[in-house]
């Protein structure tokens, strides 16, 4: 065969070859691309990690945080709790929530408490250090004994109840007044609701008992903290990557411009890179002995 013939057959070889060349070398990957778009949630702007929903996929966040933007404020479903999403804080990794059955009312037609989040460093999600709780006792008879003033903030609410029912809302840890005892102390309560309201909140209410500071301090929502594989999305976003969930392996993964990586994307572009100029060097130094060899035979 001649020479030269053999040539343009490796060059063919070689052009197969190439189409395994790592992406960051031509088009990057279509989830990188995705995933490095902030997105807009009703009225909040430049969403992104570890947020997903509208029109950003879900493999650019996690399962937890999928938001819904179709009303006037974002909503997020906590273990089936719907929360009015007020604002977020990407670089705290924080965002401040308000129970969406509360908002702008202090009588939903469903009494429930705020559902229990566990602070264990293990959670996704946890409290804020500024957040407390706040409890609401609707239906109650005449209180049986006297309490501290700031024990005994009273609202309207008429769901459940009868025309000689009152409703209570206390801010203030009953055992720091020496009762331990909500029954005897309230009476028979149709219903106890926990709520949670920030610190700063509490303290308002307690200066001022309005039924309208209640109502504002339960908008005015609380803080949450994530966690949402924070470590590992520094080192991809530091890595040139972007930071997203693999539905398949239900973990952390981040998205580089020449595909997924479980943590960042320096090394494996790298070994690529390098496995690849590796072939290249030592594919044209195959062929350049060939021919030399040719063309001493000749």
């Amino acid at each position: 065969m001649h020479p030269y013939l053999l040539l343009l057959q490796l060059l063919v070889i070689l052009v197969v070859l190439l189409s395994g060349v790592p992406k960051s070398l031509g088009v990057a990957d279509e989830r990188y691309l995705n995933c490095s778009q902030s997105f807009q949630c009703a009225k909040l702007e430049n969403i992104g990690y570890p947020f997903w929903g509208s029109n950003r996929p879900d493999y650019c966040g996690f399962p937890e945080f999928r938001l819904n933007c179709s009303g006037d404020a974002p909503t997020i479903s906590i273990r089936e709790q719907e929360f009015r999403v007020l604002s977020i804080n990407q670089s705290q990794s924080a965002l401040t929530v308000a129970r969406a059955d509360y908002w702008n009312n202090v009588c939903p037609t469903s009494l429930t408490n705020t559902t229990t989040i566990d602070n264990s460093s293990s959670r996704i999600l946890q409290f804020a250090s500024d957040v407390q709780q706040l409890l609401l006792f609707y239906a109650c008879p005449p209180l049986n004994i006297p309490l501290p003033p700031q024990l005994t903030s009273q609202f309207n609410c008429t769901i459940n109840s009868t025309a000689n029912s009152i409703n209570y809302y206390v801010t203030e840890d009953l055992t720091d007044f020496g009762i331990s005892n909500i029954s005897s102390s309230f009476g028979t309560c149709n219903t106890t609701v926990t709520v949670r309201v920030s610190q700063s909140a509490a303290s308002d209410l307690a200066l001022n008992t309005s039924e309208e500071n209640l109502a504002d301090a339960l908008d005015s929502g609380f803080n949450l903290i994530w966690d949402a594989s924070n470590t590992l999305c520094q080192q991809c976003q530091g890595s040139g990557g972007e930071c997203g969930y693999n539905t398949s392996s239900t973990e952390f993964t981040c998205y580089c411009k020449d595909g997924p990586n479980p943590s960042n994307c320096g090394g494996m572009n790298a070994t690529k890179q390098t496995n690849f100029s590796i072939f290249y060097h030592e594919f044209f130094e195959s062929i350049s002995h060939f021919l030399s060899q040719f063309d001493d035979r000749e």
